[in-house]
Formats: structure tokens, C-alpha cells, sequence
């Protein structure tokens, strides 16, 4: 009998009997967008039943079958069919799908309540996080960060690329959310409310980290605490060909975004001179406090086979003459809305060749240190030496009490701290640093707190394309004259650094992985050949 026909006998029975009308006469069959299909069909459970693989994963044999055939059982009493909407009770098994899915585009809208965990599980595997976003952050778990909003891969290593979100997309509680996942072999895309906020990262396989992704497994909806409603859930499967393809695409896009994004490109191949700048493409020293055209010494010097990607800048000793780019375009700094990308491939063992004392083998500085000062360091007198990442705005924000750098609590500074970092002189290692909205005011002035808050100005910092950590809940506010501030290279470094490179905005998660990846260094956004300045020199 069809739906029409229920619902209009329904309708005769309430006019004579006085009885509730069932709600699933009102709700109407979902409607996919083109080339989509509904896989929730708004009516009941059909194609979906209960299993939390958790509850199984360590069983075997009849012990299995029974906890599988159980939670099959259990799977009607905490979910029903409500408005059209799928909903749990905040218990029980997850709704899982009968069928399972590979290359998939799928579309979902939830709405939860406050204190809620969920998510949604690709390939039977953890997962496409949902949070309360308003929880407070645990200092004592720091890697559970509900603060910065759902759609991360939550059970990715915590400092893996996609494993937070990129931005907080959630809209108030009790409204509906739209999810758009996109899974390609083992890379997942996230919109959340129309905002990418997981870029092509990689989904790890929780089971079993050592193995990639499964090719095919069931969606979970998982259940965790709080009520969950789910709506408008379609899939649209991804053919080999068109998996290839938009792969290429993908790849072709955050290429060809890179390229218009880069300000200074330097290779180091031939020459200290960058090889594409949007500024002055000379690099200098400074010398009784002029600048003059950088060359080789006993102290820096080019080695042409030496590199990551061909020759390299070898930094022999501690000096007190250093490497140096200015502005005027290379790094875009300005008063009212700064953000920036640097990326940097070096190659040393802090812990032998490193002499004593702090070592910078990058910092953007201005004329005064106090009034703004970014810089990666290693520690001085740590075993093994911590690699840092820093941005110190006004130096009445950060150290209002004019204490020594290592004075401060390791967890007060504004910095990203990396006690093993993966430094050798075997393989190069790269490292690439953000800086987002320094000096926006718009962005307000927060009080640092223990409870994980943050806003628009922040930096991060990855290693080898994975995420380190983040600085954030700081005012990060700069007095720098824009015609002062220089790029500054190898500060008492010892060892080799090559292909840095600029960007004029924070890269996402993504970017960053597919800078890592790139076989020919920076030179490869441009076909592979040398970049050429806008003036075509």
C-alpha cells in the first residue's frame, strides 16, 4: 500500500476515534540531489542494523556470534524513527549500515545536545568526530580538544594532518548541522556547514595503524552519551575512474594554489639570491649595521650537491653574520591583518652539532625583538634539545613580569614545543611554520586560561607534514614597522638548510602535506622549472 494511502486512512480513523495520528504518515520520503541515494529512508530501520565494533573487536567464534547477534537485538530499543529523523538515545550499539561502501560522497544533517560525542564511522573505521564544542578543555588530556569543533578525524594520531578540524564550523545547539564527507582510498574531505574543515587528509586505520584504510566497510553512526538525531542521509558511490581523476584534480588545484599563494621561493642551488620573489630577491648580511649582498664563508657557504632538492646553505659554525631576506612583499607583513607560511628543509643532529647556547635557524624579526619576534629554536640545555616554534607579540603581553624566556613555564610561553623532534643528519627534515591574523583586531583581545579557548590568531607548527601543535588564546599583537622586518636565516645554526620558501597565508593541513610531498621541492609549482619573478627575470 502506498505511503498516500496510509496516511489518509490514518486521517479518517483521527476524525472518529480519538487517537494520535503516527508521526511517519507526516514525514515525506528524503529526497537525494541528483546522482545520490538515500540510504536512510526516513520511514524505519530497514538497511541498518546494531554493532559496536569496539564491544567485538577482541572476540572470536561463538563468543562473537553471540555478542553480534546480541547487539543486533538491542539495536530497536535505543533507536527510533522520529520526524523522519533516525535518533538514538544516547545508548546502545551504533546504527550500521547493511551494506558496505569504498570511494563514497555522502551527505548527512545531525543535531545533538549538549555533552554529546559522536560520530560517524567510514569503512567501519573511527572516525568523522561530532562534539559539544562547548566542553571545557581538560588540561590533563590536552589531545581531546572539543573546543575547536567537529568534523576532524579524531582518531587519527594527534598530530596528524585533518586530526582537529581547520576551523569551528558547528552551529548552536539544537539546530541542524550538514555534514558533506568526501572518502577517496584512504584521503577524507569535510564540510561542515558549507566550511572545509578536513583537506584530503589521511583516515588511519584505528585497528590496525600499521595496515592502510580498508577498501570497502559499513557507515557507522556512532552513539555516545547524548541523544543524536540524523536526517537526509545519501551516498553517492565514486567509480575507479572518476577516484583517479578527482584525485588528479585535487592535486592539480592545491598545486596550481600554491603557486599563486608563494612569495619568496629560494633554492640555494647556485646562488644566496632567491630564485622568485615578490620582493627583493637579494639576500644580504648585515655589516656595522648595513646591509650588504650576502656571499660565501668560512662560516655559510653554498654546496651544490648537497641539498634536499640539488645545492644547500651549509652552516658550519656559530657566526654573527646571518643570511637574510627583507620584506617589501617576501614575507607581506603589515599592521592590520598578517598571515604567513614558511617552509624550510634542514638536515643536522641538534644534540652533537649544535654549539651551546639557543640556535635559530629561522626567525622573522623586526627592528626591536620586543615589539614582535617569531622564530624556530632549540632549547640551550636540554638533552636531547626541545625544537620550539614561537611568536612573541608586545613584550608587555607575553612577559608582563620581564622574566628570562626559560624562566616562564614551558606551557606559558607562546610556543609550540617538540621534545623528540625527528632532526638527523641522515635524512633532512621539514619543517613549516604558520602565522593567521596577527594584528587583527577584530579578533578582540583574549586572557590566556587553562581552558583551551582560542580565536582567529594563532600559529602552528608541522614537521615532516604532520601538525606539532598550535599557539593560541594570545593576543597576538606586533609594533614592528613594516619597512624593518627581514627573514633571517641560520642564528648560531650549525648544519644544512635548503628550499625556502614563503607563502602570503596560512596553508591548510593539506597543503602542507602536499608541499612534503612534492619530488622536486617549491620549484615543482612551476611545472618543475625554475619560478619566475612577476617582472619575468
Amino acid at each position: 500500500m502506498q505511503l498516500w494511502t496510509i496516511c489518509r486512512a490514518a486521517a479518517i480513523t483521527l476524525i472518529s476515534c480519538p487517537i494520535l495520528l503516527d508521526v511517519a504518515c507526516l514525514s515525506a520520503e528524503p529526497a537525494p540531489p541528483e546522482g545520490f541515494r538515500a540510504i536512510f529512508n526516513g520511514q524505519d530501520l530497514t538497511g541498518w542494523h546494531g554493532h559496536n565494533p569496539h564491544a567485538s573487536a577482541k572476540l572470536t567464534g561463538d563468543e562473537l556470534a553471540a555478542n553480534l547477534a546480541q547487539q543486533r537485538a538491542e539495536f530497536a530499543t535505543h533507536w527510533r524513527v522520529e520526524d523522519g529523523a533516525l535518533v538514538n538515545d544516547g545508548h546502545g550499539p551504533y546504527a550500521t549500515t547493511d551494506k558496505e561502501f569504498g570511494d563514497i560522497e555522502m551527505l548527512l544533517e545531525y543535531k545533538t545536545v549538549a555533552d554529546a560525542d559522536s560520530g560517524i564511522y567510514l569503512r567501519g573505521t573511527p572516525q568523522v568526530q561530532i562534539w559539544d564544542w562547548h566542553q571545557k578543555f581538560d588540561p590533563k588530556n590536552p589531545s581531546r580538544r572539543p573546543q575547536l569543533g567537529s568534523g576532524g578525524l579524531f582518531n587519527n594520531d594527534p598530530n596528524s594532518a585533518g586530526r582537529d578540524p581547520l576551523s569551528l564550523a558547528d552551529r548552536p545547539l539544537g539546530e541542524w548541522n550538514a555534514f558533506r564527507i568526501r572518502q577517496i582510498g584512504d584521503r577524507t574531505w569535510v564540510w561542515l556547514n558549507d566550511k572545509l574543515v578536513v583537506d584530503g587528509a589521511v583516515m588511519e586505520n584505528y585497528w590496525d595503524r600499521s595496515q592502510p584504510l580498508p577498501a570497502r566497510g559499513p557507515i557507522m553512526l556512532q552513539t555516545h552519551g547524548g541523544e543524536i538525531r540524523w536526517r537526509n542521509i545519501f551516498v553517492r558511490e565514486i567509480g575507479p575512474d572518476e577516484a583517479k581523476d578527482s584525485l588528479a584534480k585535487a592535486d592539480a588545484a592545491t598545486k596550481t594554489a600554491l603557486a599563486e599563494a608563494l612569495t619568496l621561493h629560494a633554492p640555494f642551488d647556485e646562488a644566496f639570491n632567491a630564485a622568485f620573489a615578490k620582493g627583493d630577491k637579494a639576500c644580504y648580511v648585515s655589516k656595522d649595521g648595513q646591509l650588504v649582498p650576502a656571499e660565501a664563508t668560512d662560516n655559510v657557504k653554498l654546496e651544490p650537491s648537497a641539498g634536499r632538492f640539488g645545492g644547500a646553505l651549509h652552516f658550519t659554525r656559530k657566526a654573527n653574520e646571518w643570511p637574510l631576506f627583507n620584506d617589501g612583499g617576501n614575507v607581506g607583513y603589515n599592521d592590520k591583518d598578517w598571515s604567513a607560511t614558511v617552509s624550510v628543509w634542514l638536515r643536522l643532529n641538534p644534540d652533537e652539532d649544535l654549539e651551546p647556547g639557543y640556535c635559530d635557524p629561522v626567525q622573522i624579526i623586526g627592528e626591536d625583538t620586543k615589539r614582535g619576534f617569531i622564530f624556530m629554536e632549540w632549547s640551550k640545555g636540554d638533552v636531547p634539545r626541545h625544537f620550539r616554534y614561537a611568536i612573541r607579540p608586545l613584550f608587555e603581553i607575553w612577559n608582563p613580569m620581564n622574566l628570562a624566556w626559560d624562566a616562564i613555564p614551558a606551557d606559558k610561553r607562546p610556543m609550540v614545543q617538540v621534545e623528540r623532534a625527528p632532526f638527523s643528519r641522515d635524512k633532512w627534515t621539514h619543517a613549516v611554520f604558520t602565522v593567521e591574523h596577527i594584528n587583527d583586531k577584530s579578533a578582540g583581545r583574549p586572557i590566556p586560561t587553562d581552558d583551551g579557548k582560542s580565536n582567529r590568531q594563532r600559529g602552528r607548527l608541522f614537521l615532516n607534514g604532520k601538525p606539532q601543535g598550535t599557539i593560541e588564546g594570545w593576543d597576538l599583537t606586533f609594533g614592528w614597522d613594516p619597512e624593518q622586518v627581514r627573514l633571517v636565516l641560520g642564528a648560531a645554526y650549525v648544519g644544512h638548510l635548503d628550499d625556502l620558501a614563503v607563502f602570503n597565508r596560512a596553508l591548510t593541513d593539506g597543503e602542507v602535506r602536499y608541499l612534503h610531498e612534492l619530488k622536486q621541492g617549491v620549484a615543482e609549482l612551476d611545472g618543475g622549472m625554475p619560478l619566475r619573478s612577476p617582472e619575468g627575470e
